[in-house]
């Protein structure tokens, strides 16, 4: 099969022709139809992030594709339509009994911990691909199995949000524009910061009650304090960054709640005096468990959820670093990687793929 592979910090991936993953019959092989390009896959190649697996390895953690190879106890069919969720749980230890699977003791990090999307098929546990309705398009799918679930995770299960919240969210990129949606699901009011102008004009489509470019204003908080006229409630930090982390707990109200989402290895930026004296929450979020899933999809296929405005490139998967490239200039939102394609215009709409 052909894959992109991860050997090194600052270097390209390698596209190159492997063997297939070998299954047993607790698996199944998927073929990957699209993965969608994460932040996190940067991180690995820009900052030397160690990945937990060891190189040379296939990043990408947002997939979906179709059932290529079954199971053989018969849960699949051939060519069922899936998305695999970003995080492999083992559905025996306490916190997975406990339905608690983003806690699980044994987890995996797909793209991560093992081989990733960035390749033609993918290997995993018969038990973890969820079905794809007919109704959505295999782009839907990449973007529902890691940020929508992630988001509607942080949502819903780490922070507690109630009617007319004040939240913050650092970034508006595709895990920042998943948790706004999910947070106007809530009922919250949504203050989103970001650096570029063409990403907080489509927040406000998707309804962002305030946006701002930071880097337009001397202070960011001083700003952001002046248009709120109070702290906030939440505060969604999605970026990773020291910088941003300073400014979202300086934001925070007393009692406030601060859930760190931009997945890094920096050490935390801030004071434990300031978490003790203001009894701030610090909440780490970074898992989308396949639990979530079906809700998740309903939404997608009711229209209370919109997958259509994160995506803005495509490319086949000898074009990744091209693609790649996109999401590092800040002119993406989430590019599209095709496997299975030799080429696939650039900037195109959105398809029923």
């Amino acid at each position: 099969m052909l894959a992109a592979r991860f050997y090194e910090p600052y270097a390209g991936l390698e596209i190159e022709e492997i063997a297939l993953p070998a299954t047993n019959r607790n698996d199944v092989l998927v073929r990957v139809e699209s993965c969608s390009i994460c932040h996190t896959d940067l991180q690995f190649i820009d900052r030397g992030m160690a990945t937990i697996g060891q190189p040379p390895i296939i990043l990408g953690h947002e997939i979906a594709g179709s059932i290529e190879t079954p199971d053989r106890n018969g849960y699949w069919q051939e060519g069922e339509r899936v998305i695999i969720p970003a995080t492999i749980s083992c559905q025996k230890c306490l916190p997975c009994i406990n339905n608690q699977e983003s806690q699980c003791t044994d987890i995996q990090f797909i793209g991560n911990s093992i081989d990733g999307g960035f390749a033609q098929f993918i290997r995993v546990p018969a038990d973890h691909p969820i079905r794809l309705p007919e109704r959505l398009s295999y782009e839907d799918g990449s973007i529902v199995s890691n940020l929508f679930i992630g988001a509607y995770h942080v949502v819903f299960d780490r922070a507690v949000i109630h009617i007319k919240d004040i939240m913050v969210i650092f970034g508006a990129g595709g895990f920042g524009l998943s948790i706004l949606q999910m947070a106007k699901l809530r009922g919250a009011k949504v203050f989103i910061i970001d650096i570029f102008d063409w990403k907080l004009e489509i927040a406000r489509a998707l309804g962002a009650d305030w946006t701002l470019n930071s880097n337009k204003v001397p202070h960011c908080e001083t700003a952001v304090l002046e248009i709120l006229e109070q702290k906030a409630d939440v505060i969604i930090e999605t970026i990773g960054a020291p910088r941003t982390m300073v400014q979202a707990i300086n934001l925070l109200r007393k009692g406030g709640q601060l859930v760190l989402g931009g997945y890094t290895d920096n050490q935390l930026p801030f004071l434990a005096g300031q978490l003790i004296r203001n009894e701030f929450s610090l909440i780490g979020t970074m898992s989308a468990p396949r639990k979530k899933a079906p809700e998740v999809l309903r939404l997608v296929e009711n229209g209370r959820l919109k997958t259509a405005p994160l995506i803005t490139h495509r490319f086949s998967i000898e074009d990744i670093n091209q693609g790649l490239n996109t999401l590092r200039m800040g002119q993406s939102i989430r590019t599209v990687i095709y496997p299975w394609l030799d080429s696939f215009e650039k900037n195109s709409s959105s398809s029923k793929l």
